[in-house]
């Protein structure tokens, strides 16, 4: 599905406008391909289900059942429970070694994939962004509101005007309120997609606001819409998706941010350096 999906958004600029409607919905909705008829699909879209066949003409299907075909084998993800039954079974066949040795396995993939195919363009592009923005707001919720607290404390020593908003009994587009479109949204979003981040970037696009995209596939919702699509896996037996990947993402970032941010970043440093000395923050020379 994934190098369909590739494929497709290549296309884009040289689709007719109704057979660049239907791309954007399989490029937003990637799983209502497998799970909505063609017809549906087509109302949807709003246009007749002859546009749906010449789409999947388009991408090298003969038919439309086969292009269908590949999203239905795709979106079969398993549950959380599921996997956790799944590295029950491997740890009793196997050993509890062979798991940990499948997760490290795991792990080191995915961040030796993001930086194998690193594109600079992108992560500039969005240092950019981020460094001319009047703020920058970013969008993570449930488990990985924590990233974006790290990304909130690293990155506001160069770039003071992060801002990680937290559902704290309000929904989280409750933070997103003041945004607008001097502003950028930093959104951060893997499989499986939580409704508050997705809710909280669609507000903050409806404001005008820039949108930059750290998620795990181009067929997450609302990656059409961004300016800049950062993309890293988050493949692991484990029950959860991987965290490490996303991290070293905003690592790679931030540090390209430092690199562009010039004396201003600097200087904004050093008083945080100045501060954190002078209010004792570390232990320093502990022995």
């Amino acid at each position: 599905m994934q190098q369909v999906l590739d494929t497709l958004f290549k296309l884009i600029p040289e689709l007719s406008p109704k057979l660049r409607v239907v791309a954007r919905l399989i490029l937003d909705k990637p799983n209502c391909v497998a799970t909505m008829s063609m017809r549906a699909l087509a109302r949807e879209a709003g246009v007749t289900p002859p546009t749906m066949i010449r789409m999947a003409n388009r991408l090298g299907f003969e038919r439309y059942v086969e292009f269908r075909r590949v999203f239905q084998d795709a979106v079969t993800h398993p549950d959380f429970d599921q996997k956790a039954s799944l590295l029950q079974e491997a740890a009793i066949l196997s050993g509890e070694s062979a798991v940990i040795g499948e997760l490290s396995e795991a792990v080191q993939t995915n961040v030796n994939t993001f930086y194998r195919h690193i594109d600079l363009e992108s992560l500039s592009t969005a240092a950019d962004l981020i460094l001319n923005s009047s703020s920058t707001y970013i969008a993570a919720s449930g488990a990985l509101h924590w990233i974006a607290s790290y990304m909130q404390y690293v990155g506001r020593m160069i770039v003071p005007h992060l801002r990680a908003p937290r559902a704290s009994g309000s929904p989280l587009v409750e933070g997103f309120y003041p945004i607008s479109k001097s502003d950028i949204v930093f959104g951060i979003s893997v499989h499986p997609y939580a409704r508050q981040t997705i809710e909280a970037i669609e507000y903050s696009i409806s404001k005008e606001a820039k949108f930059i995209y750290l998620t795990d596939s181009r067929a997450a919702p609302l990656s059409s819409k961004a300016e800049v699509l950062l993309i890293t896996s988050t493949k692991s037996p484990q029950f959860f998706p991987s965290m490490v990947s996303v991290v070293a993402a905003i690592e790679a970032l931030t540090a390209i941010i430092a690199a562009r941010g010039g004396s201003k970043s600097i200087a904004a440093l050093s008083e945080i350096v100045e501060a954190k000395k002078k209010y004792n923050i570390y232990i320093e020379n502990f022995q």
